[in-house]
């Protein structure tokens, strides 16, 4: 469930403008949906500036869309928001939102009055019989600045903020099989996930990786360490939550995955391939703008 700032509001237009935070850049696309039919308006990337505060680079990045109505989605950078598991508070499921920021203690680095979060339930029970939940967290003001801001704008209307781990899980297939993805971004460390059937069943963020990515260490290393956390991220999927075994291992990587991919074939079971998101129009889009497109299409289809 997600619920708050970062679930919708609706809107008539057929226009919806995805607006991808990452490191270095912003990543804007623009698709028009109607009736399910879905082409491209626009692709774009801007610089980006974290020193720089993000309403006003959301915004400057939207000065192209100030002609027509259009519904916007903004998609925050890695290091924008924090993922942690946590139990689900025993309240009303209304009230769920309310209770977590008193709960998550020094699992974030905000304070409680100044934290806005979402949940989604996770798919499987403790052996405890606990239930558990995926919190992402933010910082209140700056994305209520971006709120703030957008509200005053004419004819663009905020329909959502997303996270890339949620997003990611559109990208992948709506089936009863298990994938473990690794996505990184340019100059951003990598992300770890395994998802079923649209479900996140693990979620970790690799430390480290960008030097190694960008050559600072030899094939055999970064290989070596990448394995090392997809058979950790194997072994508790597989063994600690009882499941069965992945159908694959997919790359979305800023260095050669091809090359770590065959160094790694002799000790995985898993198929291993590189990641190619199944979207709409992912295939006339630049891989870098792939969660500005995701973010688009998912606000303009739950508007409809």
């Amino acid at each position: 469930m997600l619920t708050g700032l970062f679930s919708s509001q609706t809107n008539k237009t057929t226009l919806t403008v995805g607006v991808s935070v990452s490191a270095a850049e912003l990543h804007v696309v623009a698709i028009d949906y109607d009736n399910s039919t879905v082409s491209l308006s626009s692709v774009s990337s801007v610089p980006f500036d974290p020193r720089q505060s993000l309403d006003k680079q959301v915004n400057d990045a939207l000065t192209a869309f100030e002609k027509a109505p259009c519904r916007v989605s903004v998609v925050l950078s890695q290091d924008m928001y924090h993922m942690v598991q946590v139990e689900k508070p025993d309240v009303p499921e209304e009230d769920i939102t309310t209770a977590l920021p008193w709960t998550l203690g020094d699992l974030v680095p905000y304070d409680a009055s100044n934290i806005v979060l979402d949940y989604i339930d996770y798919p499987v029970q403790t052996r405890t019989g606990a239930k558990k939940i995926d919190v992402f967290a933010a910082e209140k003001s700056s994305l209520s600045a971006v709120v703030e801001s957008m509200s005053k704008k004419k004819g663009q209307t905020l329909t959502h903020i997303h996270t890339k781990e949620v997003l990611a899980t559109e990208m992948v297939p709506d089936d009863d099989y298990a994938r473990l993805l690794i996505i990184q971004e340019s100059n951003s460390e990598p992300f770890l996930m395994i998802v079923r059937s649209r479900a996140i069943w693990l979620s970790r963020r690799l430390r480290g990786f960008v030097n190694k990515a960008n050559g600072n260490a030899d094939l055999s290393q970064l290989s070596d360490t990448l394995g090392l956390e997809i058979q950790r991220s194997m072994d508790f999927y597989e063994s600690q939550l009882k499941q069965p075994p992945l159908k694959e291992i997919l790359f979305k990587t800023q260095f050669d995955c091809m090359q770590v991919i065959e160094r790694l074939k002799p000790f995985q079971p898993a198929a291993m391939n590189a990641f190619s998101p199944e979207l709409d129009l992912s295939d006339v889009v630049d891989p870098s703008c792939h969660f500005a497109l995701a973010s688009a299409l998912v606000a303009a289809r739950e508007a409809q």
